[in-house]
């Protein structure tokens, strides 16, 4: 395995499904979800502690492993990825950078490589400082050493400080985001520092007690897909995104109304009303 940057076999404990995060992934997304998160793992290992790739690169990925008939399009499994970078099974900040991998990840990697020399542990590294990994010959057990960050190189200093940089400023000033406002980035609809990100919150946080979590978010996709083609300028992104969406929600869940009834004109009167 020394020349490879990919594993062939990685482990998995036997606690797995007994691990908070997976118990909240299996709530919301059953056995999908969960099969989700293990066909990543599978595509990161492949490629060694990280794979490079979009949301939307992840979501062909599993769909095209998991059967057509068990998901709704790559759209759903845009929603499950995202929820799993909400619940810290894949890191956020390197998903918004293309980049999928997690400090879990990452460890687990460490374990199945301990035995290889000169592995490289420096790029997309998510802990500080950037590690090596020898073999403790007593307790054969990986070691992880700290690398004096003088002698790194010009490029591996200048990543670091960029990431450092990042992160603070996502952590002063960056609020936390409903998985859905999180959606409406990915969509572009909004960026990362909008000032309504937590209007947006609190909207998606009201709007799932009245509707169900996949009527919401259908709703949210369409929007975001309208608001793309409109050559209008939109001046209040949020005033429209609420109007519409509660307007859009009350249209799907409205019951169809019964037209036998009626009479041509009365029904003619009717479309042209709404």
């Amino acid at each position: 395995m020394a020349n490879k940057a990919g594993l062939d076999y990685f482990n998995i404990d036997v606690d797995f499904f007994n691990d908070p995060k997976i118990i909240k992934l299996s709530k919301r997304y059953g056995p999908v979800g969960v099969m989700c998160y293990l066909i990543t793992l599978i595509s990161v290992y492949q490629k060694g502690y990280f794979l490079e790739a979009s949301i939307d690169d992840l979501a062909h990925i599993i769909l095209n492993t998991i059967n057509g008939k068990y998901v709704s399009g790559k759209y759903k499994l845009q929603e499950i990825i995202l929820y799993l970078a909400e619940i810290d099974l894949i890191d956020k900040d390197l998903l918004k950078e293309h980049v999928i991998t997690s400090r879990g990840i990452q460890k687990r990697f460490v374990v199945m490589t301990k035995s290889r020399k000169d592995q490289d542990y420096t790029k997309y590294w998510i802990s500080k400082p950037v590690i090596k990994v020898t073999k403790d010959k007593v307790k054969e057990e990986p070691v992880i050493e700290e690398v004096d960050f003088q002698h790194l190189n010009k490029e591996q200093k200048k990543r670091i400080k960029r990431k450092e940089a990042i992160k603070k400023k996502i952590k002063e000033q960056g609020p936390n985001k409903h998985y859905l406002t999180s959606c409406l980035i990915n969509y572009k609809y909004i960026d990362d520092y909008d000032l309504d990100i937590y209007l947006y919150n609190q909207l998606f946080e009201e709007l799932y007690k009245s509707y169900d979590q996949d009527t919401v978010f259908k709703a949210v996709r369409y929007l975001c897909n309208y608001a793309s083609r409109k050559t209008v300028f939109i001046e209040n992104k949020y005033q429209f995104f609420e109007k519409s969406i509660k307007d859009n929600l009350e249209r799907l869940t409205k019951p169809i109304k019964d037209y036998s009834n009626q009479t041509i004109e009365e029904f003619m009167n009717d479309l042209i009303r709404s």
